[in-house]
């Protein structure tokens, strides 16, 4: 399953960089998460609950760093599993970062994943539906806090 967004926030590409970067910062982003725990510089765990129809799942997954080139792109890979065993999932995905101006930043991510187990008897259609979702409301997120901190 393919999930894409692209928005434009109204702050530098290094502040996005270092923002995006950061386990922190990040963290409050996105819906759900519980915690982000950085093992090291390129290696993180985070927790994540979510709700999807009837079902509240809470997904624990450990996500690398596979490659960058601050403060254009990185690619991250990422595995876990539902904490009630539903289903599993591995994803890859790919932030690229462009400056429109000194002040405003294009954020844009792909990101291909795969789900097998329970969880993929939802069906693409549902679960696509939830990663728009939460695709949505991270952007905003995002957004709302970089702007809100913009210097």
């Amino acid at each position: 399953m393919l999930i894409e967004e692209k928005f434009t926030v109204k702050a530098p590409i290094q502040k996005v960089w270092d923002f995006l970067l950061n386990p922190k910062s990040i963290e409050s982003c996105i819906p759900g998460c519980e915690q982000i725990e950085a093992i090291d510089e390129s290696n993180f765990m985070t927790t994540v609950r979510v709700k999807v129809g009837p079902f509240s799942m809470r997904f624990k997954f450990k996500t690398s760093i596979k490659e960058s080139n601050p403060p254009l792109y990185v690619r991250a890979v990422g595995e876990g599993e539902e904490s009630g065993k539903l289903g599993h999932f591995k994803q890859e995905t790919r932030i690229n970062l462009d400056s429109i101006s000194g002040n405003e930043t294009e954020i844009s991510y792909y990101s291909e994943v795969m789900i097998v187990g329970k969880l993929a008897t939802f069906g693409e259609r549902v679960m696509r539906a939830k990663a728009k979702e939460l695709g949505k409301k991270f952007a905003s997120s995002v957004k709302k806090s970089l702007e809100e901190h913009a210097t």
